[in-house]
């Protein structure tokens, strides 16, 4: 195998790193990889080590930035909500109009824009409300309406959309931070499973999709939260679980399969909770004067 293909290896998942770093550090890190061979084989263990570095230093630049921490982790839970939201209503192949304010909704989170994000969240809590605060007649307005909830409990997730949309509006400062385009993998997702062939909606392989998608997500956020040593990723993943938890609670899961998948999530997100608290306190412990 060629050094030019192990080099565009090694610079494919350098990408990982954000691109401050890559313009600084780059081409040192390269040649180390390299080490002066003209040809070798990419070597699993380099590779897994600079994906490993890349997520490390983007996580610690993320907690070192300049949107406070509850902000910053405000608008990650809020842009997991929206894609939920989202990814369930092609599930559901909801109306265009729908779709479209959803995915507007996605798109204006993940390119921090607060102000854009407001009306959108609100049009969705609205929406999904109308039913509580009209009547069931509301359920049957225009088709271009999206799904109605007949129960505060399951309209706890786009309350906090809405609250926290309010809450990122009202700062002083608004800038926000801009998410990855990666994020959009959750409803292509969607998208795929939805128009696949036997594949029968919210059946087994949805399931086991979304649990798997929200697994590794929330093991990401306490890898991030060890690293960087910082509580956003804890809030966001509690504005996105808490909801489901108390719904459970509310409503008990009738399987053993959807007793362990909350329980799962709560564990998940207790561990996180546990890592930040910890990171904290050993950030206070190392701290001048202590």
């Amino acid at each position: 195998m060629s050094g030019t293909f192990t080099e565009a290896w090694y610079r494919l998942f350098l990408r990982v790193f954000p691109a401050a770093h890559r313009e600084e550090y780059g081409a040192e890190i390269l040649g180390t990889l390299m080490n002066d061979t003209p040809r070798r084989v990419p070597s699993l263990r380099e590779t897994t080590g600079l994906v490993t570095a890349g997520f490390a230093t983007r996580a610690r630049k993320a907690a070192e930035g300049p949107v406070p921490w509850w902000a910053d982790g405000v608008h990650l839970g809020l842009l997991t909500l929206a894609l939920a939201n989202l990814a369930y209503g092609i599930a559901d192949q909801a109306s265009p109009w729908w779709l479209a304010v959803s995915a507007m909704l996605v798109i204006a989170l993940m390119r921090g824009w607060s102000l854009a994000t407001l009306p959108l969240a609100l049009v969705v809590a609205f929406s999904t409300s109308r039913a509580m605060i009209f009547g069931f007649e509301a359920t049957y307005w225009a088709p271009f309406f999206g799904p109605a909830y007949y129960n505060w409990i399951s309209l706890a997730p786009y309350g906090l959309l809405a609250a926290g949309a309010v809450i990122l509006a009202a700062r002083r400062s608004r800038n926000l931070r801009t998410r990855p385009w990666w994020w959009l993998a959750i409803p292509a997702a969607a998208l795929v499973l939805a128009y696949t062939p036997d594949v029968r909606e919210y059946g087994p392989i949805w399931q086991l999709v979304r649990a798997g998608t929200e697994g590794v997500l929330l093991l990401a956020g306490v890898w991030a939260t060890a690293v960087a040593r910082s509580p956003r990723w804890a809030l966001a993943a509690a504005t996105y679980v808490l909801p489901g938890v108390a719904s459970a609670l509310t409503n008990p899961p009738t399987s053993a399969q959807d007793t362990g998948y909350w329980l799962t999530l709560a564990g998940l997100l207790l561990v996180m909770a546990a890592t930040a608290t910890r990171s904290a306190t050993r950030t206070l412990d190392s701290s001048p004067g202590r």
